[in-house]
């Protein structure tokens, strides 16, 4: 079966070469039993009839570029041999067969039919006029006759055959690029989804970035009327204020600078509410546990002030991953780690309940949002299930400037 497998693999990889050895076994095969068969009382010369066995057969080497009219050379050519009364009748009429196939499973659907009924007919009638109208019924024993009345309906049965397993075979092929093209356009599909998703993500990490830069400029105006004040009367407090805008500054460039390159949606209106950080992570584990969703909170190292992108990134990263626990994974305790190493911030998300399909994993626009957060700082992240049940999510984000 194996070796069978190959072969059959093999043509469907190489249908010209195939063709061709199919052709050539057909003519060296014909020319053999006309070898055999040839008899002292052939009035035609071996030389005619080995070349109209050749015009028999050899168009099928043909049958896929041109299968209608390699179906009607063929025909013709073999009436042509049978009205001569060559002593071939085998391995023609199967070549004859397989370009009928051909011309059902490769012919242009508007003639198709109409050539193979034609030709069809052509040879069975001449069948018919041989037994009937060649010769005469008195001297033909009743058991010849019964005989060639056998062959004539074997060769219809043969041609119904050849034109049920064309009609078949074009079926299973146009049924094959059909499914080929509705994969493809579902590759597409996703592909466009998953790219629009980022696309989304991207346009609104922008928008959170911009109110956090407008808030920078904000505090940086309030700062510079309240220096401009106190700068006679109150000299070194307002280098101290003087020290803050600096810092102000240099974050809201630092975020604008991460700002470029992500698209933003036109005539979109900003909200002006204060984007939450992890001082509100409190607030979030208690409306988890609310809707059922057990959470534990773990902070290792000694807690800092985070630059506002990252603070921002950090609890969205938490929120999306809890809520995906509480989507996907059924009855689960969840677990937030946050560790402080120093110039990164890592975090941790893990939970005990089943794992999310595969395409939640892939393709999930939350898993898609957390990445670009972390890309767009430059850090780390990973998810995927756990061995022993569960999903886990980490991330590491620096907390020293980092342009993209």
């Amino acid at each position: 079966m194996k070796i069978i497998r190959k072969i059959l693999g093999w043509f469907d990889i190489h249908p010209g070469s195939a063709d061709f050895l199919i052709t050539l076994a057909f003519a060296v095969l014909a020319l053999l039993n006309l070898y055999v068969n040839w008899g002292v009382d052939t009035q035609l010369s071996s030389g005619y009839a080995i070349i109209l066995t050749l015009l028999v057969v050899l168009p099928l080497i043909l049958r896929r570029r041109y299968p209608l009219g390699v179906l009607t050379f063929m025909s013709i050519a073999l009436a042509v041999f049978r009205s001569l009364n060559i002593p071939e009748s085998s391995f023609t009429l199967y070549a004859l067969l397989l370009a009928y196939f051909g011309a059902g499973a490769y012919g242009q659907k508007e003639y198709r039919n109409w050539v193979r009924v034609s030709t069809a007919s052509l040879i069975i009638g001449l069948l018919v006029y041989s037994i009937f109208f060649q010769q005469r019924a008195a001297d033909v024993p009743a058991r010849t006759i019964l005989y060639q009345l056998s062959v004539v309906f074997l060769n219809v049965f043969l041609f119904g055959a050849a034109w049920w397993i064309g009609e078949v075979f074009r079926s299973r092929q146009q049924r094959e690029m059909e499914l080929q093209e509705r994969t493809m356009q579902l590759e597409k599909e996703r592909d466009e989804n998953a790219r629009r998703a980022v696309m989304d993500e991207r346009v609104r990490i922008a928008r959170e970035l911009h109110d956090v830069v407008a808030h920078h400029v904000s505090v940086m105006g309030i700062q510079a009327g309240a220096a401009r004040r106190i700068l006679k009367q109150q000299p070194e407090k307002a280098n101290d204020v003087l020290i803050q805008i600096e810092a102000s500054s240099r974050q809201a460039v630092a975020e604008l600078q991460r700002l470029l390159g992500f698209l933003r949606e036109q005539n979109q209106v900003d909200d002006i509410t204060p984007q939450p950080g992890l001082k509100q992570l409190d607030a979030l584990v208690a409306q988890m546990r609310l809707t059922g969703l057990p959470v534990s909170v773990l902070i290792e190292g000694e807690a800092k002030d985070l630059p506002s992108g990252v603070d921002l990134s950090a609890y969205r990263i938490i929120q999306e991953a809890l809520t995906n626990t509480l989507k996907h994974a059924g009855p689960a305790n969840a677990s937030v780690v946050i560790k402080y190493l120093g110039a990164e911030l890592e975090l941790e998300i893990r939970d005990d309940g089943k794992n999310p399909a595969p395409e939640i994993t892939n393709k999930g626009r939350g898993l898609i949002g957390m990445r670009e957060r972390v890309t767009l700082h430059g850090g780390e992240f990973q998810a995927g299930p756990l061995p022993e049940g569960g999903f886990m999510i980490t991330a590491r984000l620096p907390l020293t400037g980092w342009i993209k």
